[in-house]
């Protein structure tokens, strides 16, 4: 199963992702998170792994990247054929990332979303091995083409008329593209789900800022345990 993240900046994705990677590590499942923000550095910290090589940086960098596109270069069909360098892994917990912007001026990341979406796609995964697409902040993916590689669609949403509206639109573009879509409200305040129906709730929580800002790994709620059950139904 491949499961795809998304959502508005600072909503909480790549909290959700690690968090449900370690809740299917703990079920038995073997877990790969591609990484495929160009911009957020924190997703090795929050699984408590250590930072790899890219695999655009395993190509040879940007300029290479594009020519190992447009020469169709055979990328990992399996998460054994990964190599170790640009994996970070503890356990059936493992995390690799595409590519990162690193110099001012250095171009758009349009040709790591195009080596994401291959790289996604020729992916086979054996029973018991689950893939975890955190994204970019925005919708940029679906006009790629990256969650139609995805059989599930966690579309994750704070109380703000921004996130909102966003997790509206991602609602109808995974409605039209016919993929099973889950809206998970993150933050939630108080007396405020009269207004939205989301199918996961996870109440507003200081700790959890106060252990970001603190640097730590996250730790499992109860509540993914919910969004899994949802996801696999």
């Amino acid at each position: 199963m491949k499961v795809l993240v998304c959502g508005k900046g600072g909503c909480g994705k790549s909290t959700i992702v690690a968090m449900l990677a370690k809740y299917l590590v703990n079920e038995g499942y073997r877990v790969l998170v591609v990484d495929i923000d160009e911009s957020n550095p924190g997703l090795y910290r929050m699984l408590g792994l250590q930072k790899a090589k890219t695999l655009a940086e395993y190509l040879g960098g940007r300029r290479s990247v594009k020519k190992a596109i447009k020469d169709r270069i055979s990328l990992p069909k399996s998460i054994d054929e990964i190599p170790s360098e640009i994996l970070s892994a503890k356990g059936n917990l493992s995390v690799i990332s595409i590519g990162k912007i690193e110099d001012a001026g250095e171009g758009c990341a349009c040709p790591y979303a195009v080596l994401a979406k291959e790289f996604i796609k020729g992916l086979k995964l054996k029973e018991g091995e689950i893939v975890i697409v955190d994204t970019e902040a925005g919708i940029e993916h679906f006009g790629r083409g990256i969650d139609l590689e995805a059989d599930v669609i966690v579309n994750v949403a704070e109380p703000s008329i921004e996130s909102l509206e966003l997790s509206n639109k991602i609602r109808k573009l995974a409605e039209k593209s016919k993929l099973k879509h889950i809206l998970l409200l993150n933050k939630a305040l108080p007396n405020i789900l009269e207004k939205i129906k989301p199918d996961v709730v996870i109440p507003f929580d200081q700790a959890l800022i106060y252990g970001s800002l603190e640097g730590k790994e996250v730790e499992v709620i109860p509540q993914i345990e919910e969004l899994w059950q949802k996801i696999k139904s």
